[in-house]
């Protein structure tokens, strides 16, 4: 059964305090209570003016059904009757949680008593009925029960600042019982963000959302059609359990201000009834958004002081006598006015949340059958009119949109009041009738989304669905509004034509209403029921989604063992699904000519635990390669597996700990041939020198088989390549460098020490300023031939002209890369020779190929 909260959330500022944690923040003049500065909320709803009028009703018991009150707290105990314990495992009305406690002294703290804090009236009798437990929660009925009981004692005002989102016949029947004997009811709007919840949505319960301290509306506030009023919900500084003070929040700490305003309205006009009590503070309210009455925040915030001294009108809408100046009439709310001879027309505005049916009911004084004539004006529908005389009940269809309602008086009628209670009522669905499993809705497709609505109390929509294969069903059922709380129930039909159900999905909570499921299914019939848990009906729609993944076909099976490997050529997309650990997927491919073999994953359904190794086909029992991150590396966008392979017959053993069967890995194995070792020099232009370095041993790749000839080289990887160069040409080098100059940043362990320390020992390279070598820089064109000219003890003089128009003769180098160009050993790109160019490594191949004639 759903419950009842207190309308109230929690903020940081909320806290309990002690009187010595608080000091007043200003002198204060309303009362003598040593807080009452602290009491913000009194100012804003100016209170403080409304006390020099009246400030106090101890003629009218005041009902608050909350979690009870503390009766020993100072600023309490004097305004408190006798309370009433409903809860069954409460001894008492004694406050358990301390929701009551803070409510009632917003409501009634004793005013200017010289200590603690003032409440809105500074004298009254409180009746506390405990209907909230120690957690503050309550059932539905137990709610309604506190409302008679209420009644049964003589409440006059009865305040609730609890909310729940449901509808209940109980209830219904004691709100209905408290207009007619008289007592004005006063509820939280609730903390949802979303529609007014009950009881403050019923059209005779003033509905009260809370603001901030600059009137703006609290994030968490209710707001619809049945907002009435607004009052500060926001840091609201009240008695506390213990006889404290503190700070709460929410539609809670509103509420009882509007309750507190009304007692004193009764309190000046004993003889007012609840609907002029509401009336009045409606009209008195101050306007916070549109013009008059808007959803966000009703009629405006609560000004006790013109609530108090304001006399109170019949008629407070007008005007409204032509459709321009027509007022709001919201859904499930109370309107009151006059027509007469010199007042005929009255204009009203109504927004249809769907397409439904409004009911108006009237009460009207006058003693003509049917003083009046409704007008009933939906887009692109022809008027209705409707006449209306006392305790008449009237229905006419409407469209979602703007609907406009003119009541126009009888002629020859004499003036006269009158008073409607509007009631909205949701169209059956399009999907009717389909209320038992005889007329379920067919559902076709694998993705489906309808929409539905339970119209009806006990309302029921049922849905079939066929399944023809194995495969993934998702079902959602997510309601619009909170007051909604949908139940889904999902059954397969057996052979014998039996439905065996699984249990009830009804998981959802008030913040998230939404019911899943998710369940394997085979082929069938299946049906779908969805209800409403409290089986209300309910002004609201719901969205079914509905989406069926079939088991995925995997077109390479059976390939569990390698003996049933499936063949692929190069470039071949591998694809499969692993819907078991246990589950192995093989692949085998051959490799005619030594070869770069990389695999990459374009797609991979799980994001962990798959594993791929790779096998030559003389021994299963040992990887060539293997890795467990096959999901993160496609995740990555990185290679999974790659390596030089000879020419042989390959195996790919692919399988995963975390099964996946409705989407299937996409798996690429892709071959390049290898030149001199390397996989990407095959179209280069330096190619044969590449090739013939590299089998000198005078240069190297890199592991993945590349040797990157575009890529520059390091002032270390020149020269090591010149060192090995004259090496390989049968020079005398030194095998490690004896010299004494160390250098700062060219440690012994770096890996080029011994041949950049030996090129520095034999005058091929210097170093820079501050013993620097700078190892891993780049080297320039320019650089590259100077080392290369010192290296051939090249005769270096300085020419008269320049071979490139960007190495003029004056240039350090320009010795260096003439004398290297006479010889043909070096080339620039046409007229320039970019001396700041970086080297890249197939330059530098080309160049030590020429110089020593390898």
């Amino acid at each position: 059964m759903r419950k009842w909260i207190p309308a109230v959330f929690a903020v940081a500022v909320g806290v309990t305090m002690t009187i010595a944690d608080v000091q007043p923040t200003m002198a204060a003049d309303a009362t003598n209570d040593r807080y009452i500065d602290n009491q913000q909320h009194i100012y804003q709803i100016r209170a403080d003016k409304a006390w020099k009028t009246v400030n106090s009703n101890t003629s009218t018991t005041i009902a608050v059904l909350d979690t009870g009150a503390d009766y020993n707290h100072p600023d309490l105990k004097g305004n408190l009757l006798p309370g009433i314990n409903l809860v069954p495992s409460a001894r008492s009305a004694q406050d358990d949680n301390g929701h009551g406690t803070e409510v009632i002294g917003v409501l009634a703290a004793k005013g200017n008593n010289g200590i603690g804090v003032s409440g809105v009236l500074w004298n009254a009798k409180v009746l506390p009925i405990k209907v909230l437990d120690k957690k503050a929660v309550a059932d539905l009925d137990l709610v309604a029960q506190g409302i008679n009981t209420a009644l049964d004692r003589g409440a006059k005002v009865i305040l609730m600042s609890v909310s729940s989102m449901s509808y209940s016949r109980a209830l219904t029947n004691a709100i209905n019982r408290a207009e007619a004997n008289g007592a004005v009811l006063v509820a939280a709007s609730g903390n949802e963000g979303n529609r007014v919840a009950y009881p403050a949505a019923y059209p005779t319960v003033i509905a009260v959302g809370g603001v901030k301290s600059n009137n703006e509306p609290i994030y968490e506030s209710n707001s619809g059609p049945e907002l009435n009023l607004m009052a500060p919900g926001l840091n609201v500084y009240t008695t506390k359990l213990g006889g404290t003070y503190g700070s709460f929040s929410g539609t809670s700490a509103a509420a009882p201000q509007v309750a507190g305003a009304a007692a004193l309205i009764m309190a000046r006009y004993p003889k007012l009834k609840p609907i002029d009590v509401r009336q009045l503070l409606y009209q008195t309210a101050t306007n916070l958004g549109e013009s008059g009455w808007d959803k966000r925040t009703g009629y405006g915030l609560l000004n006790v002081e013109k609530a108090v001294t304001s006399p109170m009108s019949n008629d407070f809408l007008e005007p409204n006598n032509v459709l321009s100046r027509a007022k709001a009439f919201p859904i499930e709310s109370q309107i009151r006015g006059n027509l007469g001879p010199n007042d005929t027309d009255d204009w009203f505005k109504m927004e249809v949340p769907y397409d439904g049916r409004v009911s108006l009911t009237a009460s009207v004084n006058s003693t003509v059958s049917s003083p009046m004539a409704a007008t009933f004006y939906s887009e692109n529908r022809t008027p209705v009119t409707h006449y209306i005389g006392n305790g008449d009940t009237i229905t006419v269809s409407a469209k979602a949109g703007r609907m406009d309602i003119r009541l126009v008086r009888n002629g020859g009628v004499n003036a006269f009041s009158y008073v409607l209670t509007s009631k909205f009522s949701i169209n059956p669905d399009r999907n009717e009738p389909n209320d038992t499993m005889g007329t379920a809705r067919p559902l076709v497709g694998n993705q489906i989304s309808v929409n539905g609505s339970f119209h009806d109390e006990g309302d029921q929509d049922w849905f079939s669905y066929y399944v023809r294969e194995y495969g993934h069903l998702n079902v959602s059922v997510t309601p619009d509004n909170k007051r909604m709380d949908p139940v889904l129930a999902i059954g397969k039909q057996e052979q014998g034509k039996s439905t065996t159900w699984d249990p009830l999905y009804d998981n959802g909570d008030r913040d998230d209403p939404t019911e899943r499921a998710q369940k394997e299914v085979s082929p069938g019939k299946y049906f779908l029921r969805v209800s409403e848990y409290e089986q209300n009906a309910v002004n609201g729609e719901y969205r079914l989604d509905l989406s069926f993944t079939p088991v995925k076909k995997d077109v390479n099976e059976p390939n569990d063992t390698y003996r049933q490997a499936s063949q692929l050529a190069g470039g071949t997309v591998m694809t499969g699904t692993l819907p078991t650990a246990t589950d192995s997927d093989w692949f085998q491919f051959t490799v005619s000519t030594e070869s770069y073999v990389y695999i990459r994953a374009p797609f991979v359904p799980v994001s962990s635990g798959v594993r791929i190794a790779l096998y030559n086909e003389n021994n299963f029992n040992y990887a060539l390669a293997s890795t467990n991150e096959v999901a993160e590396l496609s995740d990555q966008g990185k290679e999974i597996l790659g390596l030089r392979l000879k020419p042989g017959k390959y195996y790919i053993r692919l399988n995963s700990g975390v099964p996946f069967k409705y989407d299937a890995y996409r798996l690429t194995v892709n071959q390049q041939i290898l030149v001199g070792g390397y996989r990407d020099i095959s179209s280069h232009w330096a190619r044969p020198e590449i090739v013939r370095l590299s089998n000198r041993g005078i240069v190297k790749g890199f592991d993945d088989a590349t040797f990157k000839p575009n890529q520059a080289v390091t002032r270390a990887q020149f020269a090591t390549m010149l060192i090995q160069a004259m090496r390989s040409d049968g020079l005398p080098v030194a095998s490690s460098y004896t010299g004494k100059t160390t250098f700062r940043d060219l440690s012994k362990k770096h890996w080029a020490y011994n041949n950049m320390g030996i090129a520095y020992q034999v005058g091929i390279m210097k170093g820079y300023p501050n013993k620097q070598m700078k190892p891993d820089q780049p080297i320039t064109r320019a650089e590259m031939a100077s080392m290369i000219a010192r290296a051939h003890n090249v005769l270096l003089y300085k020419r008269s002209t320049s071979s490139y128009r960007d190495v003029s003769t004056s240039h350090w180098a320009s010795p260096a890369i003439e004398a290297l160009t006479s010889r043909n050993w070096l080339n620039g790109y046409g007229a320039t020779f970019k001396p700041q160019g970086i080297a890249t490594r197939a330059e530098v191949v080309v160049l030590i190929t020429k110089a020593y004639k390898f």
